[in-house]
């Protein structure tokens, strides 16, 4: 949703969305929001990009094929906590994606949103250039993600691509707004739910360093980015460039929250108290992902990005600048 307002509100561009039936109702919602001016720009087709022909009548594939310049694959499953049958349904939509874009005659760019975790179980520095799968993946998902990149590559010769890969995404920064409430948002709900004299227990890894970006960030930067001439056939990390450790996280969580720092070295577990916590059995799945994420420990590089967004003046605001709004937002769920 931050995408497409950001399209139909810079610029006089047609925004055609592509929405499953089952989103249809949530994503007039979201468009009644609009300003009435980027609204008319804005057109709901209803399918779904893991069919054949994205899941559209002939007619309508036609309209788009023809009149299309530029596509954001958006459609990729990257939530760590998903199934076996979304990671082969993010194979299936970027096949019909790739397909799709060599069809469209005035195609300028394909830009897909993928995300930074396809570095799966790998530790340390990792390049925007690389995609290796030699230490393996921490679930079904990061190993479609990196299948994805593979097709992506093999059309990279003949059609104008560009690959981003966000870090771990939370909500927009000066709003709030967000539409997922796990990842991070687990650890806020948790404090939350607890005795106000409740002290978090610390992860053995507390150097761990989480590069999580703000969704208006990381949309602000990605469309820069692929406006960008220069980004065609390249990958891009959209990161946090001073990414902050679990252990400063939990401390301002806890601030934000009212509840006592952390120890730092603390016997119990803070992955048996996430799951064991009253109400997060339902989150059992999330949870879990989430906790595999805080063991590895990873710097994404940015050199493309970087380069891309010099004098722009689009910069990751830091976490202790957007807590206290994660933590309002929590609040309201």
């Amino acid at each position: 949703m931050h995408l497409v307002r950001e399209l139909a509100t810079h610029g006089k561009r047609s925004v055609c969305c592509l929405v499953s039936e089952s989103r249809q109702e949530r994503a007039r919602e979201l468009l009644e929001a609009l300003p009435e001016s980027a609204r008319e720009r804005v057109s709901l087709w209803v399918g779904d990009p893991r069919s054949m022909d994205l899941g559209l009548s002939g007619e309508e594939l036609a309209v788009l094929t023809e009149t299309v310049e530029v596509i954001h694959h958006c459609a990729s499953i990257t939530d760590p906590a998903g199934t076996g049958e979304e990671a082969a349904g993010n194979l299936r939509a970027t096949a019909e994606i790739l397909e799709f874009a060599e069809a469209a005659p005035r195609l300028k760019r394909l830009v897909c949103w993928l995300s930074a975790t396809v570095s799966g179980n790998r530790e340390g520095f990792v390049k925007e250039t690389e995609l290796d799968d030699q230490m393996g993946f921490r679930n079904p998902i990061e190993e479609s993600l990196h299948r994805t990149e593979l097709m992506l590559r093999e059309s990279a010769d003949e059609l104008p691509i560009v690959v981003l890969r966000p870090a771990l995404m939370v909500g927009d920064s000066v709003s709030g707004e967000a539409e997922d409430l796990n990842g991070m948002y687990l650890l806020i709900r948790f404090l939350l739910s607890a005795p106000e004299d409740y002290r978090i227990p610390t992860p053995s890894r507390t150097g761990v360093r989480i590069s999580a970006v703000p969704v208006d960030y990381a949309v602000r930067a990605g469309l820069h980015i692929s406006e960008d001439e220069r980004s065609i056939g390249g990958t891009f990390h959209i990161v946090d460039p001073k990414p902050v450790t679990v252990q400063h996280a939990l401390h301002l969580f806890a601030e934000a929250t009212g509840r006592p720092a952390p120890r730092e070295h603390d016997p119990l577990n803070l992955a048996t108290a996430l799951m064991r916590a009253p109400g997060m059995q339902r989150f059992r799945n999330t949870t879990r992902a989430f906790l595999d994420q805080l063991k590895t420990d990873v710097i994404y590089d940015d050199t493309n990005t970087r380069e891309l967004l010099a004098g722009a003046g689009i910069q990751c605001p830091d976490l202790e600048s957007y807590v206290d709004t994660m933590v309002a937002r929590a609040r309201q769920a």
